[in-house]
C-alpha cells in the first residue's frame, strides 16, 4: 500500500500496456518483481503476483545543504587508501595489458592491506581486504599469495583478514541491462553487497570489468551507472573500490589505457595504468605504474616495479636475472654473427659508419629480430670484457679498423708496405 502519499497505484496491466507506447517505464528483476516508472516520476514495485508494494516517490530523500552552516567548523580531512592513488569511498579503475600484472598488483596491495604491512612504499590503510576475481581459479590465487607473503615476511595463517571469491568457472556480471537498458544488480552482487556489509573491508577489488559488467561499454548510461553502483558501495560501507580493466586498442596506442566509453574514465575519480617498460634495452620484468587521472592529487606520477620471485619489487635499477639471461643471449649472438662476418671476407667496426657492426648485423636474417641499440649494448660489454677487439690493418696511409673476436686473433698480420 502506498507509503507518504494517498494515491491509488496503477494497475501492473496497465503498466505494461503502457510500455508499448513509453518504453522503460516498466522494468522485471531477477527476483521476479516488477518496477513501474509513472510518468509523473511516481515509482511503484510490484511482487511476482502482481499486487502493489511499497511506494516510493523519486528524490525524496536528496539533501539540500547550505554551505553557510559549516561556518567555523574544521574541515574535513580527505581519506586514501594510498595516499594520493586510491581515495577512500570512490572507485579507482587499475588498467592493464593482457599479461602485464595488474591483478597480480591489485592483490598484492589488497592483501597488504589485511596483513597491515607496507608493500612497494605504498603504505596502503591497514584492515579487513576483499577481492573478487573472474578470470583465475583459487589454486592460482594460493601460488599467487603464497608468494605475496613470503616476500612480506608473513606466512599464509596471516591472511584473516583476507576474502577471496574466485569465480573463473561462474557467471561473474555483477549488473546486467534491463529491457530499457537500465542497469540493473544481479543476484551475484546483492549477495557480494550484503557481505560487504558485514565483513566491511577497507579495500574491494573486482577483477575484471569485462567479465563484470553486462552492459555496452561505449554507452554511457550503462557505464555511468555501473560506476555508479559500485560507488554506492563504496559510500555505504566506506570502503575504496578499484575496478581493473583491459585497455582499449586506441589505449594502448596513445599510452592514455582508456578502454570503450570515455564515461569510464570521466565517471572514476582516480585511474591508474600499469605498462610494461618500453625500449629495446629494458628489463624485460620492469612495469610502470602511472597515475592517468587523479582528480584528488597529481597526474603523471610513475613508480617503477619489477616482478621478482612471484611479486612485485621496487625496481632499484639493478638488472634482474631475467635481463641478465637476455643480455647474455644477445652476447652469444653478436661473437657468433661477428665470426660469421669475418670468415665472408667483409669487415666490420665499432665505429659508426658503412662498417658499423651493430647496423650491419641487425639487418642480417640471422640476427633473429634483435635490434641495432641491443647489439651496440652487447658490443660494449664484449669490449668492456676483452671478449671482442680492434684490430687495425692497411697500410700505414690508409689504416683500418676491423673487429674480431679476441679468441679468433691469431697474431699480427705480415706488415703492409706502401
Amino acid at each position: 500500500m502506498p507509503t507518504a502519499k494517498s494515491k491509488a497505484s496503477p494497475s501492473l496491466t496497465g503498466a505494461i500496456a503502457r510500455a508499448q507506447f513509453f518504453p522503460g517505464t516498466i522494468s522485471k528483476l531477477q527476483d521476479g518483481t516488477y518496477v513501474v516508472h509513472q510518468l509523473d516520476g511516481e515509482i511503484w514495485r510490484y511482487d511476482d503476483s502482481g499486487q502493489p508494494g511499497k511506494y516510493e516517490a523519486a528524490n525524496d530523500n536528496v539533501p539540500k545543504i547550505n554551505p553557510a552552516d559549516w561556518h567555523g567548523l574544521p574541515v574535513p580531512q580527505r581519506q586514501w587508501f594510498v595516499e594520493g592513488l586510491i581515495p577512500m569511498r570512490q572507485v579507482t579503475i587499475l588498467n592493464g595489458d593482457g599479461g602485464v600484472g595488474k591483478s597480480l598488483l591489485a592483490l598484492q596491495i589488497a592483501a597488504a592491506s589485511a596483513l597491515s604491512c607496507d608493500t612497494l612504499q605504498l603504505d596502503p590503510l591497514a584492515g579487513p581486504a576483499l577481492y573478487l576475481g573472474a578470470e583465475d581459479e583459487a589454486e592460482e590465487f594460493h601460488r599467487r599469495l603464497w608468494d605475496i607473503v613470503a616476500l612480506h615476511g608473513f606466512q599464509m595463517n596471516d591472511l584473516g583478514r583476507f576474502r577471496l571469491v574466485p569465480l573463473a568457472d561462474k557467471d561473474a556480471l555483477l549488473s546486467v541491462p534491463d529491457r530499457s537498458g537500465v542497469m540493473r544488480p544481479t543476484a551475484l552482487w546483492n549477495d557480494v553487497a550484503n557481505f560487504a556489509g558485514e565483513f566491511r573491508p577497507r579495500i574491494v577489488v573486482l577483477d575484471t570489468a569485462a567479465d563484470l559488467f553486462g552492459g555496452d561499454e561505449i554507452k554511457r548510461g550503462q557505464v555511468r551507472q555501473f560506476i555508479g553502483m559500485l560507488r554506492n558501495l563504496a559510500i555505504e560501507i566506506d570502503c575504496a573500490v578499484i575496478l581493473l580493466a583491459h585497455p582499449s586498442l586506441d589505449g594502448m596506442r596513445s599510452g592514455s589505457g582508456s578502454s570503450g566509453s570515455t564515461a569510464w574514465n570521466n565517471s572514476v575519480r582516480s585511474r591508474l595504468y600499469l605498462t610494461a617498460a618500453s625500449g629495446d634495452l629494458v628489463d624485460p620484468d620492469c612495469r610502470v605504474l602511472t597515475t592517468k587521472k587523479a582528480n584528488y592529487g597529481k597526474i603523471g606520477g610513475e613508480i617503477k616495479l619489477r616482478w621478482q620471485d612471484g611479486a612485485f619489487v621496487l625496481d632499484d635499477g639493478k638488472a634482474s636475472p631475467a635481463l641478465g639471461l637476455l643480455n647474455k643471449r644477445h652476447d652469444e649472438l653478436f661473437r657468433t654473427l661477428l665470426s660469421a662476418i669475418n670468415r665472408s671476407g667483409q669487415r666490420v667496426a665499432p665505429t659508426k659508419g658503412v662498417n658499423h657492426a651493430p647496423s650491419i648485423m641487425a639487418a642480417r636474417p640471422d640476427a633473429e629480430g634483435t635490434t641495432k641499440k641491443q647489439l651496440e649494448a652487447a658490443m660494449q660489454r664484449l669490449l668492456a670484457a676483452d671478449l671482442i677487439k680492434v684490430k687495425t690493418e692497411g697500410p700505414p696511409s690508409k689504416l683500418r679498423q676491423r673487429l674480431i673476436v679476441a679468441a679468433e686473433d691469431f697474431g699480427p698480420d705480415e706488415a703492409e708496405t706502401d
